[in-house]
Parts: structure tokens; C-alpha cells; sequence
């Protein structure tokens, strides 16, 4: 069958493929996704063409582009976790044809385009050939520039138009490098939080729901003194006060205490902080809260 005919006949057969890897990907790693990911079947005149350049001897299954699926992520360090979703599954066949860093390595002086690209094929018959493209926001708005103003241009390209988009190639590289590092400043920096509230989900599992608010305002007015030691003296802090747990369960339903993770936060950072604790205290409207756990604590008002 022509590749023209084939593509109309089977416009809903090549969709639900792409649909199946894209389904996949998304329920895996769909929190990584900056944009929603582009699925599209070949036009029929795109295919053609490409036909009559490339003479392929059975199109349907040697035209690699039939369905196509592209997904965009923030930064070169959240690719990964999307390759391995498709090299790793049970689902369908994966060989990369396109990968940056062998590129990089082969002509280190050369900014050029920068995209994961992927041949996926059904196991099963007939099969077809999917391809995924997967690539970070900057890539992908510098592909799509060069894309419409170079690759589709039917007039003239001059040097100097190449050499600006090579620049801003190159200038991606090293905002990606920049993003990647603040990303991983801000990995540490909230590391030592996690680890308190890892340890305060375990130890408040018993007393009930809470509201994560709360417990995101606590971390935030006291971030400067939870340091890397935080979760292992928290977690000898409830060892050693099994009263603390009593007391939340005492009582249970009023006031700051109707949230008991929040509450058993506030018994150890105040325990640690003693009246300083009042200077950054985020909860005016649970002043009274505050007072009762300084007098469990034995701590002096003011």
C-alpha cells in the first residue's frame, strides 16, 4: 500500500500507539514533565515526500517517524529517570539513534542541537515505529527557533543568522549547568528538613491526620536551625519524652493540637529553642498552644 494511503487508513492504529508509550512514560516519571507531552501520526504529504527521498522498501515499517512523541523536562538532570522508563520496559523494543552526549564527544568544539532520541517498536505485529524525543525546556525552545528559521527555510540562511543560534546553543549549555547546581543547592539545603519530617511521619502515624501546611510553615520559620544532626537528635527527643505523645493525644482536636504531626514538631523545636522559640513563631492565632507547651516542657513564660 502507498505510505500516503497506508497513514489514513491507519491514522487511529499509529495514535493509540503513540498513546501507549506516552500513557506509560507519564504514570512513571509524569511529575518530571514541564509541558505536556506532543504526540502526532506523520502527515500524509510529510510521508510521501520522505518517501521519495528515501525510497524505503517496506515504508510502513522502515519510516522510523510514523508516530512521534516528545517530552520536555526542566533540566538535563531529570532526563534520566524518562530514558530509563523506556529503555527498561517489557512493553515494546527501544534503540536510542540520537544521543548528546556522544555528539558532545565526538565534535567537543560544536554547539548543536541537543535532543534524546528514541526508536521504539510494538513487539507485537504490526510493527511500527514510534519516535520519542526526549529533551530539557531550554532544548526544546532552541530546537523549535532553529527548527522554523533554519531547517524549514526555503530562502538564503546567512552565516551570521547559524552563528547567533549556535551562541545561544552554547549559552544553554551553561545555563543548564547553572540550574542543575542551583537545583542541587536547594537538594542540600532542604535535605536536613526531609529528614526531620521522614522521622516525624513515622513517630505521628499513631495520633492521626494532619495538615502539611502547618508543617511546611514550622520547617520554613526555623529553617536556620535545623542543621544535618536535626532528625537524629528530633527522633532521641521523642524516645526520651513519651509524655509529649500523651499529651497530644490528651488533647487531641483543639487548637494546634488538632494537628498532632504540627504539634509534635513544635514540643522539639521549642524543647531546643526555649523562649527564643516565640521571636519566629508562625501561629499568632495559637499563642495560648504555645504557652502550654513551654509549661509542659518546664520552661518559664514571660
Amino acid at each position: 500500500m502507498e505510505i500516503g494511503d497506508f497513514i489514513q487508513a491507519h491514522e487511529i492504529d499509529l495514535s493509540e500507539w503513540g498513546r501507549k508509550i506516552r500513557d506509560e512514560v507519564v504514570a512513571s516519571c509524569g511529575f518530571l514533565l514541564k509541558m505536556p507531552p506532543a504526540l502526532r501520526v506523520k502527515g500524509v504529504q510529510s510521508a510521501r515526500a520522505k518517501q521519495f527521498k528515501k525510497e524505503y522498501e517496506i515504508p510502513e515499517q522502515d519510516m522510523t517517524d510514523l508516530v512521534g512523541v516528545r517530552f520536555v523536562v526542566l533540566t538535563s538532570e531529570d532526563l534520566q529517570p524518562i530514558r530509563n522508563c523506556l529503555e527498561q520496559s517489557a512493553n515494546w523494543t527501544c534503540k536510542q539513534t540520537r544521543d548528546p552526549k556522544d555528539e558532545i564527544a565526538r565534535a567537543p568544539e560544536t554547539f548543536g542541537y541537543q535532543s534524546h532520541h528514541y526508536e521504539v517498536r510494538s513487539k507485537s505485529k504490526p510493527v511500527w515505529c514510534c519516535e520519542v524525543q526526549i529533551r530539557t525546556l531550554l532544548q526544546h525552545a532552541i530546537a523549535e527557533l532553529s527548527h522554523d528559521a533554519m531547517y524549514k527555510a526555503t530562502q538564503f540562511v546567512p552565516s551570521q543568522a547559524e552563528r547567533l543560534v549556535a551562541r545561544s546553543m552554547a549559552l544553554m549549555e551553561t545555563t543548564d549547568e547553572l540550574l542543575c547546581r542551583a537545583m542541587q543547592a536547594v537538594r542540600d539545603a532542604q535535605a536536613p528538613a526531609l529528614a526531620v519530617q521522614r522521622v516525624l511521619k513515622e513517630a505521628a502515624q499513631p495520633l492521626g491526620g494532619d495538615n502539611s501546611d502547618l508543617l511546611e510553615e514550622l520547617l520554613s520559620s526555623y529553617a536556620t536551625e535545623i542543621g544535618s544532626a536535626s532528625a537524629k537528635e528530633f527522633q532521641t527527643f521523642i524516645k526520651d519524652n513519651d509524655f509529649v505523645l500523651e499529651k497530644l493525644r490528651a488533647r487531641r482536636g483543639h487548637g494546634l493540637f488538632a494537628y498532632p504531626a504540627a504539634a509534635l514538631l513544635s514540643y522539639w523545636l521549642i524543647s531546643r529553642l526555649e523562649n527564643k522559640a516565640e521571636r519566629k513563631w508562625p501561629f499568632p492565632g495559637s499563642h495560648d498552644d504555645l504557652q502550654l507547651i513551654l509549661s509542659d516542657l518546664g520552661i518559664s513564660t514571660r
